[in-house]
């Protein structure tokens, strides 16, 4: 094997296993995110305050392993279409946290709002399903060398999984017309937007993540 390939292939696995490590902390972010909200259900600040903590702790780890990962690719040893595709992969990845922890620190400023279970049902919902999001990805990220086929459908599944949240998203903006009813904070209503808002989002960076990682694939078909 020439040198110049035993490099490519030599940092291609270091930064594989960084990916993974990345998206681990991620999952434990969203992970925390639906333990936020069933505390909000049932109006334990304690523990959603405790879990708006998790999330930060995580996300923090996570940049640390992003910067890592931006180190490796300035080595320039991977084509420059991989490196791009990667970085990009990361960042999406990066951002479902961060819209991670912005919701569940708008959880924490509604805590005392007392929203109606089918509401708090529908965000829970979709909470969940940017887990299941993460979770694909996780799939995706340790068969995309191996399993191609696998991986685009992994990244199809995600696309399916962002139009729910879509979905749901949807849904709970027509609640806005009910909030008066809710709570007469119109504060309350703006922090309730951003809240969803941002589970929406991270949903869209699954997405983006899902798609750079099948670029990945399918450029070295």
């Amino acid at each position: 094997m020439r040198l110049s390939n035993f490099v490519r292939k030599d940092s291609e696995k270091e930064i594989h296993q960084k990916m993974n490590q990345h998206l681990a902390k991620i999952h434990q972010a969203t992970q925390s995110l639906i333990r936020a909200m069933e505390a909000w259900k049932v109006n334990d600040t304690a523990t959603l305050d405790l879990h708006v903590g998790n999330i930060t702790a995580e996300e923090n780890a996570a940049d640390k392993i992003l910067a890592d990962i931006w180190l490796e690719l300035t080595k320039g040893s991977l084509k420059s279409k991989l490196r791009s595709d990667i970085l990009t992969f990361v960042k999406r990845a990066d951002e479902v946290a961060g819209c991670a922890k912005r919701a569940c620190n708008n959880f924490l400023i509604l805590h005392n709002v007392k929203l109606p279970e089918h509401i708090l049902e529908e965000i829970t919902k979709a909470c969940e399903l940017v887990d299941l999001c993460v979770k694909k990805l996780i799939e995706a990220l340790s068969v995309y060398r191996k399993d191609i086929r696998r991986t685009v459908d992994l990244t199809t599944e995600i696309s399916f999984i962002e139009h729910q949240v879509d979905g749901l998203y949807t849904r709970l903006k027509n609640h806005y017309f009910d909030f008066s009813g809710i709570s007469d904070n119109f504060a309350s209503l703006i922090i309730f937007d951003h809240a969803i808002r941002e589970i929406e989002k991270a949903a869209n960076s699954a997405e983006d993540a899902s798609d750079a990682l099948r670029s990945i694939v399918i450029s070295e078909i």
